[in-house]
């Protein structure tokens, strides 16, 4: 039996890529730092977060792969937060790698990052663009700096998937849509709707991640590449007409606006290319197909 350690397993990612690898039949470590985890067949939990994968642990489990899907969050201090955030998150990727580097193991890391960090332009980025991040990545990104320099240097298998607006029940379409439809049967519209957005789903994500460790992929960055690209109105328009609301415009329904980073986020161009063969993941379900996973 395969055995992997998934860092942030009750989170939204997280804990999508933890219900992949128990399906597919891995034993699964999963780390807990404060929110609870369900216990299932096949799953073991590590109390500690990611600061309890010490060398000694790693050696003991010997996991064949770590699936990294987790920031710190400090939300209450808003973008002085994720400053605060980010420079916890260059420690403890840091002191990881370092065990990872000392253990006999000597696992792959397969890092969940973001498309944000190529900045905001109406031309897809592959990976070889430079980096411009805007939102929530200037911080977030430089929490990833271990994880890229032990890529750049080749000392450690490590796989950086790049990922577009990954939509599930939860996270960023849970609190900016869902919200405002089961309140006001709202949807926001944020500026004037033409930037184009990269959406997959929660799931497709999760099994991305998966494959990417299954068929022993090289280091490197890959840019998960969605087939299904639309403007964020049309975006707007389907989600509205899926539940049955009316699209608005954002200060509608947030009278007082939203965070810089917010608007900045959801008013960018998303839009990603990739110079690799197309990834070993199988149909990528359409913005439709994805909602009516989702309950309002």
């Amino acid at each position: 039996m395969r055995s992997a350690i998934v860092i942030g397993s009750s989170g939204f990612l997280g804990s999508a890529v933890t219900r992949r690898l128990l399906a597919d039949g891995f034993q699964v470590y999963a780390t807990k730092n404060r929110r609870e985890i369900n216990q299932e067949n096949g799953l073991r939990v590590i109390d500690g977060g990611i600061r309890a994968l010490t060398t000694a642990v790693l050696d003991q489990i010997g996991p064949e792969v770590i699936f990294h899907c987790a920031r710190p969050v400090m939300p209450r201090f808003r973008r002085w937060g994720r400053v605060m955030a980010a420079f916890r998150a260059k420690q403890y990727n840091r002191a990881l790698l370092s065990q990872i580097a000392a253990s006999r193991a000597k696992p792959a890391l397969i890092f969940a990052s973001g498309s944000l960090v190529y900045g905001n332009s109406p031309l897809p980025h592959d990976e070889t663009a430079g980096l411009n991040p805007v939102s929530y990545a200037r911080q977030y990104h430089r929490g990833e700096g271990p994880v890229l320099d032990a890529m750049y240097q080749e000392s450690q298998k490590v796989i950086v998937l790049r990922f577009p607006w990954l939509m599930g029940d939860g996270s960023w379409f849970s609190w900016f849509y869902l919200k405002p439809l089961r309140e006001k049967k709202l949807v926001p519209l944020f500026g004037d709707g033409s930037n184009m957005m990269s959406v997959i789903g929660l799931e497709d994500a999760a099994k991305l991640m998966v494959e990417y460790s299954v068929e022993n992929m090289q280091s490197g960055i890959y840019n998960v590449v969605a087939p299904h690209v639309l403007t964020q109105r049309a975006f707007a328009e389907t989600v509205a007409s899926h539940y049955g609301g009316v699209v608005t415009e954002y200060r509608n329904i947030y009278p007082e606006g939203v965070e810089k980073a917010v608007l900045e986020a959801f008013t960018s161009n998303i839009l990603l290319g990739t110079i690799h063969p197309v990834p070993p993941a199988g149909s990528i379900q359409t913005t439709n197909q994805l909602l009516s996973r989702i309950t309002l």
